[in-house]
Parts: C-alpha cells; sequence; structure tokens
C-alpha cells in the first residue's frame, strides 16, 4: 500500500553503481532507510540530487516494519534551497547537523513535534540573512530538549560551573570531568536563552564558539549512546 509522507534527508549512501540507500527521517514513520535503484542515472524517477544532505521531500512511499531496507515510488522536493548549497558557511552548518541527526535520530516512528522543529530550523537556516555562524548552538540545545534531556539553565554568580552527568549549573567544580568551565558556562546559559529569532544577537567570537559546541557535543555524548566523533565539526572550525 502507497504512503505519503513527508522526509528529511539525513544521510546517503552508494549501494550498487547506479543504486544508494538512503537514511530519510519521516513525518510519519519516523526514520526509515529506503533502497534506491538507479538513483545514480541521468533518466532515474528518482535522481541523486533529490537526496542531497537535509532536503525536504514529498514522498510516495511502501513501508513494510518487518523490512528493512523501505521501498519509494516517488518523490520530489517540498522546498527548495535558496542558499544552504551555494555558502560555504552554512552548507557546513548543514553537514554538521545532517550528522548530528544521523548519529541520534533511531525511532521508527512518528514523532511529530520533532519532525516539525526540524523542518523549520532548515528553512530558517535557508532565509537567514545574518547570525547564522550560530545556528548550530541553537539547534543543539533545541534539538536535546526534543530528545528528552534538555539542561536546566540555573546559572548565576553562584553556579557558573555546567555539570554535564546532571544537566544544570552548580557552585564549583565537579568531581568528575564532564564539565563546562567559566567564563564558557556564561556563554552556555546566554545560548540556552536564545532562539532562531535572535541568533545574530549572540556576540561571540570563533574560539568561544568551538568552545561551545565541543561543551555541548559532550553533553550529548554523556546522555545518547555510541556518538562518537564528528568529522563534520573539524569542518566547522576551519570555516570559524
Amino acid at each position: 500500500m502507497v504512503q505519503n509522507t513527508k522526509g528529511l534527508v539525513i544521510h546517503t549512501i552508494k549501494y550498487t553503481d547506479n543504486s544508494v540507500i538512503s537514511h530519510i527521517y519521516t513525518e510519519k514513520f519516523g526514520r526509515q532507510s529506503f533502497l534506491i535503484n538507479a538513483a545514480r542515472r541521468k533518466k532515474s524517477v528518482t535522481r541523486i540530487n533529490l537526496l542531497q544532505h537535509l532536503s525536504i521531500l514529498e514522498m510516495e512511499v511502501y513501508i513494510k516494519q518487518s523490512r528493512e531496507l523501505q521501498r519509494i515510488k516517488e518523490i520530489r522536493l517540498c522546498e527548495n534551497f535558496i542558499s544552504i548549497p551555494y555558502d560555504p558557511v552554512k552548507n557546513a552548518v548543514a553537514m554538521f547537523v545532517t550528522e548530528i541527526l544521523y548519529r541520534t535520530l533511531q525511532e521508527q516512528e512518528s514523532n511529530l513535534p520533532l519532525f516539525t522543529y526540524l523542518v523549520n530550523a532548515i528553512k530558517i537556516l535557508d532565509l537567514a540573512d545574518k547570525g547564522y555562524a550560530n545556528f548550530h548552538l541553537i539547534f543543539l540545545i533545541g534539538f536535546c530538549r526534543h530528545l528528552g534531556f534538555s539542561p536546566q539553565n540555573n546559572y548565576c554568580l553562584k553556579n557558573q560551573y555546567f555539570d554535564i552527568e546532571n544537566a544544570l549549573f552548580i557552585n564549583k567544580q565537579p568531581l568528575h570531568q564532564h564539565f563546562i568551565p567559566p567564563p564558557a558556562s556564561h556563554y552556555l546559559s546566554t545560548v540556552m536563552e536564545c532562539s532562531f529569532e535572535n541568533m545574530d544577537k549572540l556576540r561571540l567570537n570563533s574560539t568561544l564558539r568551538n568552545t561551545l559546541v565541543t561543551g555541548i557535543l559532550d553533553y550529548y555524548r554523556f546522555h545518547v549512546a555510541g556518538m562518537g566523533q564528528f568529522k563534520s565539526f573539524s569542518v566547522l572550525k576551519e570555516i570559524f
């Protein structure tokens, strides 16, 4: 039976000379893996350029939960990106976000609030004309809220150490190694209070921005099993 759903491309790999496997986070079925035959051929109905990272799709699919690889009848772009493929900073940020999604999204069931958050965030990145160097910081904080391990923002002059294990600010350096010290912790608190709408108000130099990303990724690794290292983060650090 054919099902209609929207989808967000999070990873595509070569399968054979002409076919690919695309991991897509769908609106109705969560994360699914699709085998797409002949995607690399010029005359294919499903062309490889539709499967770029973070592409937002309208999909007609065949879903069978007992099957590891699903099938696609037809896909088309739901949104045409204006700037992400052409702006080197936005493209690097998009690659980083894609790797985050690939390593964290595993559930094969619908989560409409999360799907809506992801699609809206990507649209904002594509349309933003300022402040998007801070996009991934705002995104990471918002995303972990949807994943269920949101940090508590109780920062104050007394509580200046962010305890990664317990997800809150405390008044002295913890005995374990999983923490973010001042002054970076102060800016982490500021990021927690920001939204995509005012991300241009964050005043961060490249060193501080990278320090914050490193700390937030450590926070993710503590709360999400198997996160590992992020290849795309090294690209971000070079860009910034």
